[in-house]
């Protein structure tokens, strides 16, 4: 996620909003898993002081989230998104979008 052809990029901000736990489901003593919906707002900007706004895109969905127990305590373990939708220039945000890449405009 970290990688700069997506999360990473500096010309790239979001926001991920997690709510209405769906369910949690205990799969073992050191393994849970639980469902959200999510909203995940981005935005890539023109230049790295952030002057002006390229494109912004938004994704709404579920998200699916492991647990495990390591040395006592609780850590993610695996992440799993369901988009339902996006709207707004979602294409323009990432460069690698799907491993693709892209050439900037």
């Amino acid at each position: 996620m970290s990688n700069p052809l997506f999360l990473g990029d500096p010309l790239v901000d979001s926001q991920h909003l997690f709510g209405a736990s769906a369910k949690w489901v205990k799969e073992s003593d050191t393994e849970i898993t639980s469902v959200h919906q999510s909203r995940a707002a981005h935005i890539r900007w023109t230049d790295e002081a952030k002057t002006g706004v390229a494109a912004k895109g938004h994704g709404h969905g579920n998200v699916l989230v492991k647990y495990r127990k390591v040395e006592g305590v609780w850590k993610w373990a695996g992440i799993k998104t369901l988009v339902r939708w996006n709207e707004h220039e979602w294409e323009n945000i990432f460069k690698g979008l799907d491993g693709k890449g892209r050439d900037e405009k």
